[in-house]
């Protein structure tokens, strides 16, 4: 896909952390003109600086910019959309996220001149930024909102392009199935459930006289090799290559950790989600102060499963 329609652009990142970064990056070496937005006062202003960028306040940014993208955490973005609103008033502007959660939810005014689209990586900026240096790319969704311009769905298009690299997954969605979609998988999978199953795991063996450390190894650090089994082979092909000890384990237990009713668990999580239950129940936490996600931060600080990990690290961090 040829990037001209967005080189002739120029972009506007607000909020340089761990999407904002790698966005910037790649779209400078993908040879688009780029502007950061942030705080003066805060560390994403110093790490812009440390990455040859010329920082500026989020206003300033709008308003220079043709292109505006929030990459900020989901409960900051309506507070700064609404900071430089005026900015975004003024003459044709596209107006882009990393994801459709404050777009989809009805956390933003619509503005009558704006067009809005999303381009959402499959990965974290980190990994976003080191598969593009490495030339594989890194799988990445766009979507336009309803009612949008071919020039925009065009413009959404070669910006996912110029984010994601190399790779050949360029997938169209939309703003409610890529929200929906991540919601859900951090909630039941990728972080909610998995840390639950970990950290359960975990303690069960440690409880029943097994060394943290081991316990860790097994019931943590394997999960990666699994992962990528999975991912290399496929269900019926990862099934097909593991042990019969471990296959006879995984379908004769596996449904007694995971059982049936976990299902309607899912399906009520999933509809929390479509019905906006979640995102006001997110949007009524922060405006009382954030106390429950203050103590999810904190909730594994000072455990064993902790405590095992920060001893394992020089370990982890070792050249594979």
């Amino acid at each position: 896909m040829p990037l001209e329609s967005l080189q002739t652009k120029k972009v506007a990142i607000l909020g340089y952390g761990n999407q904002g970064r790698a966005h910037a990056a790649n779209l400078r070496d993908s040879g688009v003109s780029v502007l950061v937005g942030a705080r003066e006062s805060g560390m994403a202003w110093r790490h812009a600086v440390d990455d040859g960028f010329s920082p500026c306040s989020f206003s300033q940014a709008a308003s220079a910019a043709d292109v505006v993208m929030f990459l900020l955490p989901d409960t900051v973005i309506p507070t700064v959309y609404a900071e430089v609103e005026s900015e975004l008033s003024s003459g044709e502007k596209w107006i882009g996220f990393a994801h459709g959660f404050s777009f989809q939810f009805g956390r933003l005014r619509r503005l009558p001149k704006a067009q809005y689209f999303l381009a959402a990586p499959k990965g974290a900026g980190s990994v976003l930024r080191a598969r593009f240096c490495s030339g594989e790319g890194l799988p990445t969704v766009f979507a336009v909102a309803p009612g949008s311009t071919e020039t925009t769905r065009r413009l959404a298009l070669s910006y996912a392009r110029a984010i994601a690299g190399a790779t050949p997954f360029l997938k169209e969605t939309t703003f409610q199935l890529e929200t929906e979609g991540d919601l859900f998988a951090e909630q039941v999978i990728l972080v909610g459930g998995v840390m639950e199953l970990m950290r359960n795991a975990f303690q069960t063996l440690v409880e029943n006289g097994h060394p943290p450390e081991m316990a860790f190894f097994d019931t943590c650090q394997e999960l990666t090799a699994t992962l990528d089994l999975f991912i290399k082979s496929g269900p019926s092909g990862m099934l097909a290559k593991i042990s019969p000890t471990a296959l006879y384990g995984a379908a004769t237990r596996g449904p007694r950790v995971v059982p049936p009713e976990t299902r309607a668990t899912m399906q009520a999580i999933f509809s929390e989600i479509r019905e906006g239950t979640f995102a006001r129940e997110l949007q009524a936490e922060v405006a009382a102060g954030g106390a429950v996600l203050q103590a999810a931060r904190a909730k594994e600080q000072g455990t064993v499963w902790d405590k095992t990990y920060a001893e394992l690290k020089p370990y982890f961090e070792q050249p594979k």
